[in-house]
């Protein structure tokens, strides 16, 4: 949506596809479709694809989420993204927003634990009009504290219409990682309004940098992407690493009432600097069952067969992080039931073991969600660009679906006994038939 960054929230989910841009699409899966090499002024990674759209995306992509906060600016990083769109050293939030929605083009922030990424989508005229204001928005920031003021409402806004299920896997991580990885993805409630001009200056400093860059485009010629790159000014490199975050294991409860239990359970998974054995960690999420593959139908993953409950909604769960990751279930259910669903997901994740058979299933149900997201030219931006911010490289889908091919049984049942190791759990809600993590053997 035009102009969304001044007034409405920036996550907003919009269509990627439309009938312009759909008589003359070309797949990008193949390895060819993208282009990747590093800048010769400022070293920052390059990924480009021509795939003859009529619609071009640019994203600005930086190794800067909440993992990279410390215990005095914790929340800064969501902050981070509400200001995106505010003015500028060479522009007003007026003129961004005006410029943006004349041009009917639209630009948006989002934010993870390890990545924060400035995005720019409309028609090729013009994306090649308002890429200075991409340019401003991800590397001119200013923070006026008038401005900065003004959207405490918002903050305070998202924080109020969290769901349950992004609280739960929130409180997953705090269990999982501590500090680091551990960090919220939102600014705690002690923090609303305190983290100010300084404090975001510094943070953009230490984090918005060349060497922590990666910048996206699909719908544009390589050329012209590095001749953009050359141009950009980032802050000078801070020779920073990612946070230390090593997996530890343990237990979050968040006692809110309520006839619902929400629980998540996972032990440590892979990151992305093993891409075999994460693509691993994702194929078992698939075979634990990520719900119905048809409408109306029923969870015929490995948990779903192995659950008596009636009233209940379970999913597999996998997140790979640079060097590290989770996989694990999630679930939601009368607290009642969440005792038995709890202990038949310890269960499969301590005790379990996959066939082959049910490998198969997990790899082609994971080959087929990867082609159908690449179709998303949004999707294809983000998945890229967030494997090169925390790889140095960047992966294509073709090249991803190569890697989960070569995955064994014994690769994903190797990746489930080591979760089943040490795990972790997060509940929220009903706790009163919750087990604690003691108790579960």
């Amino acid at each position: 949506m035009a102009g969304n960054m001044a007034k409405v929230p920036l996550l907003r989910t919009v269509a990627t596809r439309s009938f312009a841009s759909a008589t003359n699409l070309v797949p990008i899966g193949g390895t060819s479709d993208y282009e990747v090499t590093n800048s010769k002024v400022n070293g920052v990674l390059v990924a480009s694809a021509e795939n003859n759209s009529s619609l071009t995306r640019v994203s600005i992509i930086f190794r800067a989420g909440s993992r990279q906060e410390t215990s005095d600016n914790q929340g800064v990083s969501h902050v981070l993204r509400i200001c995106a769109g505010l003015s500028t050293k060479s522009a007003s939030q007026f003129a961004i927003t005006r410029h943006i929605q004349q041009l009917g083009a639209s630009l948006h922030c989002t934010s993870d634990r390890e990545t924060i990424a400035y995005t720019l989508e409309g028609t090729r005229s013009a994306v090649e009009q308002v890429l200075p204001f991409l340019s401003a928005v991800a590397t001119e920031q200013v923070f006026k504290p008038w401005e900065l003021s003004d959207n405490v409402g918002r903050l305070r806004l998202e924080l109020a219409t969290r769901p349950p299920q992004l609280r739960t896997v929130d409180l997953l991580h705090k269990a999982a990682y501590r500090t680091g990885l551990g960090n919220s993805l939102f600014v705690p409630k002690y923090n609303l309004g305190k983290i100010g001009t300084e404090t975001l200056q510094h943070y953009v400093n230490c984090n918005l940098t060349s060497d922590k860059a990666t910048v996206v485009g699909l719908g544009c010629s390589s050329n012209d992407l590095k001749e953009y790159v050359e141009s950009l000014k980032f802050p000078g490199s801070s020779g920073q690493s990612l946070n230390p975050s090593p997996y530890k294991g343990g237990e979050v409860r968040c006692d809110k009432g309520g006839n619902l239990a929400y629980v998540a359970i996972a032990g440590e998974g892979s990151g992305l600097n093993n891409l075999k054995e994460a693509a691993a960690c994702a194929v078992l999420q698939k075979v634990l069952g990520t719900g119905s593959q048809v409408p109306y139908g029923q969870n015929h993953g490995l948990l779903g067969t192995s659950i008596k409950a009636e009233e209940y909604a379970i999913s597999g769960l996998s997140a790979s992080y640079g060097d590290t990751g989770l996989v694990g279930a999630i679930f939601v259910a009368p607290s009642r039931d969440a005792g038995q669903i709890a202990e038949c997901v310890v269960s499969a994740l301590k005790s379990g073991r996959v066939s082959e058979e049910w490998v198969t299933k997990g790899k082609n149900q994971l080959k087929a969600s990867v082609l159908l997201a690449s179709e998303s030219g949004r999707s294809a931006v983000r998945k890229i660009g967030q494997t090169g911010a925390l790889t140095g490289t960047g992966l294509s889908p073709s090249q991803y679906l190569a890697v989960v091919e070569s995955v064994t049984a014994q690769d994903v049942n190797n990746v489930l006994s080591k979760a089943g190791k040490n795990l972790s759990i997060a509940s929220f809600g009903n706790l009163t038939c919750v087990p604690y993590l003691v108790d579960l053997k």
